[in-house]
């Protein structure tokens, strides 16, 4: 009898979790329809107004340039707008309820985390899309509204960050390529959030993840396919790798700034 208890509350469970995930969806699709939208309101100005001057091929290509340039950047415009209006999520741990559904606190975060998909996967042309928001004007205010908050200089979109605005990585920063982090977590027990510290010159590893709370200092190294656990806090000039990772070494400064030398002179 007990055990057909707890079965019927694991079902019960879950089936509010999948109920709480389609919401989720619908909330993402009113988004990403609301965003378009925006987006595409003054781009079929342009094309309009400019259509029937065009009469060569060169006419069209630079129309449709423009387009799309146009499109991405109120795409872009709007979700700045979206950000402003919903709160960044507070940090801290947010246990299931008694009832074991998820914590009331996990909705701002994953209002978020929709945001943040929207940034990362931008309609039909995202190749500019990651560019522009590393590019004069939108780099500060991306940087500033909604992360990472860095100093560092990416080519595009070439790691994940599920949380940019609880990311803060100080300046020569490498990122390695596909590597993720993210400043929240959420399993059977609760919700975690922990901001993610990084330290300047240090380098991520491609492939590797950063999980919330991670601290990395100044010239350390986390190697590749690494995967740092929550609240890991690696030492300045310190060289971790492995699955969990674990210390391997400790970097000497002089061969670090020698190595810098090298990559200035060539």
């Amino acid at each position: 009898m007990m055990m057909g208890f707890f079965t019927v509350s694991k079902l019960t469970q879950r089936l509010q979790m999948d109920t709480a995930k389609r919401l989720l969806l619908f909330l993402f699709l009113i988004m990403e329809l609301i965003l378009i939208g925006a987006a595409l309101w003054p781009t079929c100005w342009l094309i309009l107004t400019y259509a029937p001057r065009a009469s060569t091929p060169i006419h069209w290509v630079l129309l449709i340039l423009g387009a799309i340039l146009v499109f991405n950047y109120g795409y872009l415009l709007a979700l700045l707008a979206l950000r402003l209006i919903i709160p960044v999520p507070k940090e801290g741990y947010f246990p299931r309820r008694p009832d074991g559904r998820p914590p009331a606190e996990a909705l701002i975060p994953m209002l978020n985390f929709l945001l943040v998909k929207a940034r990362f996967h931008t309609p039909w042309a995202a190749l500019f899309s990651s560019v522009l928001v590393n590019i004069f004007p939108l780099h500060y205010l991306f940087r500033r509204y909604f992360g990472p908050h860095t100093s560092s200089a990416t080519l595009g979109d070439t790691y994940y960050c599920l949380d940019p605005y609880l990311l803060e990585a100080g300046k020569n920063v490498q990122f390695g390529f596909n590597c993720v982090i993210t400043g929240h977590i959420f399993d059977n027990k609760g919700f975690l959030v922990r901001r993610v510290k990084i330290g300047d010159h240090a380098v991520i590893g491609g492939d590797s993840t950063l999980m919330p709370g991670v601290e990395v200092g100044h010239h350390a190294f986390v190697g590749n396919r690494s995967n740092v656990t929550p609240g890991t806090i690696i030492k300045p000039y310190e060289f971790w790798a492995g699955v969990p990772a674990r210390k391997i070494k400790d970097l000497s400064p002089e061969g670090q700034m020698r190595q810098e030398e090298d990559q200035i002179i060539i």
